[in-house]
């Protein structure tokens, strides 16, 4: 049989796989022992970073802004559909379809509002929270604001009417008293 050839390669790998080796055995042996206090609360912090370096990152954040933004705008949209459906079926004179601009936003602002006051009340104190409750966090305040521009859009758009319907109101008593005092002049003076 012809000796073996030792190269320095052939001995590199020979050294790791007998590290490897020690450090198996190594492990095998502490996996009965329980950790100390401050070895598991080395694994807590450690744990701990690494979720905070994963909700740090753009893609976490890209995820829970346009996911949340997305579902606050897609349910609004769907939400304000079926308010104006109802109007429209419930007639022109109906309480529904005279408040139904105000219905389009008043109740996105309370809902959001009770939401996202429930979602963060509810966290978990000392925990970073889930993508998923982040998510309807997001939601719940996009969700809040757009219910708060409809309301208020209704709002102003309501004051702005009845400040017009004021002027007009005006002008028409204004144009109606300057008929009645023709009226009463020509009655007085006998013309017709």
């Amino acid at each position: 049989m012809a000796p073996k050839r030792e190269s320095p390669v052939m001995e590199k790998m020979i050294q790791d796989l007998n590290e490897s080796a020690t450090a198996l055995v190594h492990i095998k042996q502490d996996l009965g022992k329980p950790l100390s206090r401050r070895e598991r609360a080395k694994q807590v912090v450690s744990k701990v970073k690494e979720r905070a370096k994963d909700q740090t990152t753009k893609t976490h954040r890209v995820a829970v802004d346009l996911g949340g933004g997305a579902i606050a705008q897609v349910s609004t949209e769907m939400l304000n559909w079926g308010i104006r459906s109802l109007a429209d079926w419930s007639g022109k004179e109906s309480w529904l379809k005279k408040n139904s601009d105000i219905l389009q936003g008043a109740p996105h602002l309370m809902v959001g509002l009770a939401v996202y006051l429930t979602e963060l009340l509810t966290r978990p104190k000392e925990k970073l929270p889930s993508l998923s409750r982040e998510i309807a966090s997001e939601a719940a305040n996009v969700f809040t604001h757009l219910g708060f521009a409809n309301l208020w859009r209704a709002l102003r758009i309501r004051w702005d009417d009845g400040k017009v319907d004021a002027k007009t109101l005006k002008q028409v008593t204004a144009e109606r008293d300057a008929a009645v005092a023709k009226l009463a002049a020509n009655q007085g003076s006998g013309t017709k």
